[in-house]
């Protein structure tokens, strides 16, 4: 009896809330990478989401059950979607990207600029 992946959700609230209500449905579910995604969020993204996962057994119910929830007026986002869609792609992740760039640019080019100056301010042995 092992445990299986249902889906993965881009919200760490909203995994907490769909295992929340699917326990409540009585399926055994738990939320998989929420203290890690708590800290690096932007990783858990990029992996797809946080891990709803339940025991073998009983993912095609919970899957059933999600879906059920998804297709309550409010909530619905169309019959062909998964319960829950892939994270939305915002601009703050390039953005993000070339903040990192920047930052290992000066990381890496640090050393390089330090000797360059120590080489132009060292007197001239001549």
């Amino acid at each position: 009896m092992g445990l299986a992946l249902v889906t993965r959700i881009p919200s760490l609230t909203e995994a907490h809330i769909a295992a929340g209500a699917l326990r409540s449905a009585g399926i055994a579910a738990e939320v998989f990478d929420g203290a890690f995604g708590a800290i690096e969020a932007p990783v858990i993204e990029g992996l797809g989401g946080y891990r709803l996962m339940a025991p073998e057994e009983e993912v095609a119910e919970a899957r059933a059950t999600l879906k059920a929830l998804r297709s309550t007026p409010g909530l619905s986002t169309g019959e062909d979607e998964p319960p829950w869609g892939a994270a939305p792609s915002t601009p703050s992740g390039s953005i993000r990207r070339a903040g990192m760039r920047w930052v290992a640019l000066l990381y890496l080019g640090a050393p390089l600029i330090i000797w360059l100056l120590l080489q132009l301010l060292r007197p001239s042995g001549n």
